[in-house]
């Protein structure tokens, strides 16, 4: 945990169970009379609320653009750049999103592509965007990404088949608004991958070695919202209370991670979701509690810490909490029914070194771990565990 840092949240909040339902009130407080609505197909096709949201939208004299995602968990750059020239003719004041992590992402790229001149790829790095964006509103209707409030939004080259986002500057939304009424009709595959997504999010910040003292705060409030809130996913999956739980959670553990960084997890992900396509929030969560068993037995004994939030231990050593959370944390995988191989996105025995290559790249990602992790051999060893011997 490094001791001189900076930190950033840009993103105003609107948060609570039935919020979205004062949508109208909010764009006429603030004079936005031109609005865009980006929405996942999905959320469009078969949502309820989105019906009842949407009249709410399209009231009161305001003109609505509305553009619809095609079901995509992977956007590219030249996707990115159609939904940008859709865009074009129109004049708007603000662009709302509302969809998953890929919709959000793509909200954000817009509203600065919209002022900045060239192609999405132009800006594929850290900080090259110049002039800020059009402002936006991130709904997200599944809880996770935390793209809602990071500075982020990710898309695949897939011409050099690397995954690098637009990153830095004017990459926030305007507004978030969490409300667990668009996250009660989410599938329970898609629920379990963006609450997976979350939750690596959550321990990659926490113990990453360029987190700090602010950032291990949203760190440990985060996990204690997700971890305790996840299980009902599947024991009392209409429960909102659990999923604004969830939402909030995400979002704590996103300001966490793009103000300190990420690990291993979420590192894994990246490669075996461009080539092999495995989705993002499962691709972490496949080998969070493997990097978290690694870690433990390398020495790593910080977990402990988050072991006392969810269930206080006293009476037994630190090393035994550490021993205990990895367990704890297996367990839950295996509840929520996270895959621990491979082999249906093709990933297996016979190729999987071939699959370690991909990895070579990202020791600089590796090296945030708080124990040693080598891309060259570790990365290896970490995918045997989960392809079928």
């Amino acid at each position: 945990m490094i001791d001189q840092f900076s930190f950033k949240v840009a993103t105003e909040l609107q948060y609570g169970v039935g919020c979205s339902r004062s949508i109208g009130t909010f764009l006429a407080d603030r004079g936005y009379t031109r609005v865009s609505v980006l929405v996942d197909e999905g959320v469009a096709t078969n949502s309820s609320y989105y019906r009842e949201i949407f009249g709410l939208l399209d009231s009161d004299g305001r003109q609505i653009h509305v553009e619809v995602l095609r079901g995509t968990e992977e956007p590219d750059y030249d996707y990115l750049d159609d939904v940008v020239a859709a865009f074009c003719p129109i004049e708007t004041d603000i662009i709302i999103g509302i969809g998953g992590g890929s919709c959000l992402d793509i909200t954000k790229a817009v509203a600065v592509l919209l002022t900045n001149p060239g192609k999405g790829v132009d800006y594929r790095g850290f900080d090259k965007v110049v002039n800020p964006g059009i402002p936006t509103i991130a709904i997200p209707t599944t809880a996770g990404t935390g793209s809602e409030v990071t500075i982020n939004a990710v898309f695949t080259d897939k011409h050099e088949k690397k995954k690098l986002g637009i990153n830095g500057r004017y990459l926030n939304a305007t507004f978030a608004l969490l409300d667990a009424e668009w996250t009660m009709s989410c599938p329970l595959s898609v629920a379990v991958s963006s609450g997976m997504d979350a939750l690596t999010h959550t321990l990659e910040s926490f113990m990453c070695k360029k987190s700090n003292l602010l950032t291990r705060t949203f760190s440990r409030e985060a996990f204690r919202q997700i971890y305790t809130a996840l299980p009902a996913l599947i024991d009392d999956p209409q429960n909102h209370e659990k999923r604004q739980q969830i939402l909030l959670g995400s979002y704590l553990a996103g300001i966490a991670l793009f103000n300190s960084g990420s690990g291993i997890s979420g590192a894994l992900s990246y490669p075996i979701g461009v080539h092999y396509k495995v989705p993002h929030g499962i691709g972490g969560g496949i080998f969070l509690a493997s990097v978290v068993e690694y870690n433990v037995a390398k020495g790593y004994l910080e977990y402990a810490e988050l072991l006392d939030l969810v269930e206080p231990s006293p009476g037994i050593s630190v090393e035994e909490k550490n021993q205990r959370f990895a367990k704890r944390l297996r367990a839950l995988s295996d509840l929520l029914d996270v895959p621990r191989y491979l082999d249906q996105w093709g990933i297996t025995i016979e190729n999987v070194s071939e699959v370690a290559k991909l990895m070579l790249p990202l020791q600089a990602a590796f090296d945030q771990n708080p124990v040693p992790f080598a891309a060259d051999h570790d990365a290896l060893a970490m995918l045997k565990k989960h392809v079928r011997p």
